[in-house]
C-alpha cells in the first residue's frame, strides 16, 4: 500500500514549528523556589520552542521570598513573570484573576491554570496545544488534556461536574473572558470551570460543544506530584480539604449555583454576538436578566439565568448525597467526632456498614446468602439519608485508618475554622461576587 504521505504537499507538523508569536500564558501560585525551579527545567525539557508561552507565577508577598524567586528566574531563559500578592489558600482566586487579566500578555490565545507540581506528558506539547487554536469557531473553548478525562462520564449534576473536574484545563482567553475569569468565591479554579461546564452543556441552544478532549494526554499521572506528596505531607492535604468543605457547601447555595449558570449563558450570548457579528455589542446583566446590549444601547436576547425552584431542588439533593472524599460525611457528623470516644466509635460504625456493602457489591452467590449484608446495606442508606449527607464508602473508611485524619480533625486549626465561622464568611463572598457582577 502506498502511503498517504506521497499525496501531502507540506506536512503539517513541519509548519506547526513555525514560530508565529507567544500563544499560551502559563499562571499558578508557588511557594518553593526549588519546586519552581524543577518544574522549569521540566518545561525546558519538554517543549519545542520556549517562545512559544510565558509563566506567570504569584508568590508569597515577602521579600526573603521575592529574593529567592528572583534568583531562579534569572537562571532561566523562559519569559518568567513574578508577582507578589498577599491572597492566601482561601482567597487564591484573586490572584489567579490578577495574573490572568492585568500581569499576563492578554494577546496570548490560551491560558492554563497549572500548578508547580503539574509536568507535561508529551514531547513539544506546546506544539500539540497549537494545533488546536481556532478549534471552534468562535473561539470560546477549553481542551481536556488529564488522563482522568479519557473516562469522562456525561455529568447528572453540578455536584458530579465538580467532584470530577478537569484539574489542567487548556482555555482559550476568550472563554474565559466570557465567564468572567476564575470564580473568586472558589477556593480552586477546576471544580467552578467544571460547574460552568455543566450548565453550557445543558444549554441545547449552543451549537458548539465547549469542551474538547484532546487524543495526546496532556498530563503526567506517573510524573505529576500529587498533593499529598507536597510539603505537610498528608496532615496539611486533610486539613485543606476539610478547611475546603466549609467553602463547598456554599458554592451549591442558590446563589453560588445562580453565578455559575450565568457564566455559561455569557458564553451563548456571546456566541450570539460573534454569530451576528454585532459590532461594540456587550454581555450586560440588567437585574436577574442577562442580555445583549447593542452599540444604540438597545437590549436583546434577554435571558433569566437563575434556576428554578425544581432545577434547585434537584441540584441540592445530588449536593446531600454526591460523594466528596468523605469529608460531606465528616462534617456532618463532626458533633459526634470532635471527641476522642465519638469518633472512635465512629470507626467501628464504618468499618461495620462498609464491610456489609462491600459484601453486597462484590457476592456473586444467591441474594438469599447474605441477607444480613443486604439488611445492613439498606439500614446504612437509611442513616445516611435522614442525615442528608454522602454514603459509607471504601473512600470514607480510608479516612479513618490510621489516626493521621483523627490528629487532624481533633487539632488546633480545625477548632480554629469552626470558631471562624467559615461557612458564613463564604456565603458573604459570593453576597460580594453576586453583588459585583451586577455592576457593567
Amino acid at each position: 500500500m502506498n502511503s498517504f504521505l506521497q499525496y501531502i504537499d507540506i506536512n503539517p507538523l513541519e509548519d506547526l514549528k513555525k514560530f508565529s508569536g507567544k500563544f499560551i500564558s502559563i499562571g499558578f501560585l508557588s511557594k518553593h523556589p526549588d519546586v519552581l525551579k524543577k518544574y522549569i527545567y521540566d518545561l525546558e525539557k519538554n517543549c519545542y520552542d520556549i517562545r512559544n508561552f510565558e509563566l506567570i507565577v504569584a508568590i508569597p508577598d515577602n521579600d526573603e521570598d521575592h529574593k529567592s524567586f528572583l534568583k531562579v528566574s534569572e537562571e532561566t531563559k523562559i519569559e518568567l513573570k513574578i508577582a507578589r500578592l498577599p491572597y492566601a489558600f482561601l482567597n487564591a482566586m484573586k490572584s489567579w484573576n490578577i495574573m490572568l487579566n492585568k500581569i499576563s500578555d492578554q494577546s496570548t490565545y490560551f491560558y492554563i491554570g497549572h500548578s508547580d507540581r503539574c509536568r507535561f506528558s508529551c514531547k513539544h506539547w506546546d506544539l500539540i496545544i497549537k494545533q488546536y487554536i481556532n478549534a471552534v469557531p468562535d473561539d470560546m473553548f477549553f481542551l481536556r488534556g488529564s488522563n482522568f478525562s479519557k473516562n469522562i462520564k456525561i455529568r447528572n449534576s453540578a455536584q458530579e461536574a465538580y467532584y470530577f473536574p478537569e484539574q489542567w484545563a487548556v482555555y482559550s482567553r476568550k472563554y474565559l473572558k466570557a465567564i468572567d475569569g476564575f470564580l473568586e468565591f472558589h477556593t480552586g479554579h477546576d471544580g467552578a470551570a467544571e460547574m460552568i461546564q455543566y450548565f453550557i452543556s445543558k444549554n441545547k441552544k449552543d451549537p458548539f460543544q465547549r469542551d474538547i478532549l484532546m487524543p495526546n494526554i496532556m498530563h503526567s499521572d506517573i510524573r505529576t506530584i500529587t498533593s499529598k506528596d507536597t510539603s505537610g505531607g498528608k496532615e496539611r492535604f486533610y486539613e485543606r480539604y476539610y478547611i475546603n468543605n466549609f467553602f463547598y457547601k456554599s458554592y451549591f447555595s442558590k446563589k453560588g449555583l445562580d453565578i455559575c449558570k450565568k457564566a455559561s449563558e455569557s458564553i451563548y450570548l456571546n456566541h450570539i454576538i460573534w454569530k451576528n457579528k454585532y459590532e461594540d455589542a456587550l454581555v450586560v446583566q440588567k437585574g436577574n436578566i442577562l442580555a445583549i446590549q447593542l452599540s444604540d444601547k438597545k437590549l436583546i436576547n434577554k435571558i433569566t439565568y437563575k434556576l428554578n425552584f425544581f432545577e434547585f431542588f434537584k441540584e441540592k439533593l445530588f449536593y446531600f448525597y454526591g460523594v466528596n472524599h468523605g469529608f460531606n460525611f465528616a462534617h456532618r457528623f463532626y458533633f459526634i467526632m470532635k471527641y476522642n470516644f465519638g469518633f472512635l466509635l465512629m470507626r467501628k460504625s464504618i468499618f461495620f456498614f462498609n464491610k456489609h456493602i462491600q459484601n453486597v457489591k462484590n457476592f456473586k452467590g444467591p441474594k438469599s446468602g447474605i441477607l444480613i449484608s443486604y439488611f445492613y446495606t439498606y439500614l446504612s442508606k437509611l442513616i445516611t439519608g435522614i442525615f442528608l449527607t454522602e454514603p459509607v464508602s471504601n473512600e470514607l473508611e480510608g479516612l479513618f485508618r490510621g489516626d493521621d485524619f483523627k490528629d487532624v480533625l481533633h487539632g488546633k486549626k480545625i477548632k480554629k475554622a469552626y470558631s471562624e465561622k467559615l461557612y458564613k464568611k463564604s456565603l458573604d463572598e459570593i453576597a460580594k461576587e453576586f453583588k459585583k457582577s451586577r455592576n457593567y
